[in-house]
């Protein structure tokens, strides 16, 4: 059941990044669909389960945006490494700076993507805000979805 919602999560995003978000602000492009891809690690922890969505949804992202092979599945498995990293250290998943995390791992991950280059627009106040307002909204939807402790079974 974890798996169907995942996917429907990242097919009602890609359809929100690519369609219905370019006409109502005019984005050309967000970053909201590199942060399906990754939230499953910091949301779900990193298990051997939500790497392999990860990789799945990043060929996914590929083919639907006509990418190369491997362009955007390669940094996944760098970003899958680096929150195994921090997560040694750190509890992301229940930390209060689980949006400002979010969103530095999407950062890093369009780091890896772009080869380096950082585009100084994706640096802009807003830019930065909107990648972390999509990250709460990301969470809600995870926390509300992936809700281990449920009242609702017990109704």
């Amino acid at each position: 059941m974890t798996g169907l919602k995942l996917t429907a999560i990242f097919f009602f995003t890609l359809l929100l990044d690519g369609l219905i978000l370019p006409a109502l602000f005019g984005f050309e492009e967000s970053l909201f669909s590199f942060l399906v891809i990754i939230m499953p690690l910091i949301c779900l922890g990193l298990t051997s389960r939500s790497v392999v969505f990860g990789m799945v949804f990043s060929i996914i992202y590929e083919l639907a945006k006509g990418l190369d092979f491997g362009v955007l599945a390669v940094p996944f498995l760098f970003i899958a490494i680096t929150v195994f990293l921090v997560q040694r250290f750190l509890d992301i998943k229940r930390a209060y700076f689980f949006a400002l995390a979010s969103a530095v791992f999407v950062y890093l991950l369009f780091f890896f993507y772009n080869r380096g280059e950082l585009a100084a627009g994706y640096f802009s106040p807003v830019i930065v805000l909107t990648v972390i307002t999509e990250a709460l909204v990301l969470a809600a939807i995870f926390n509300v979805t992936f809700e281990k402790n449920s009242n609702r079974r017990n109704v």
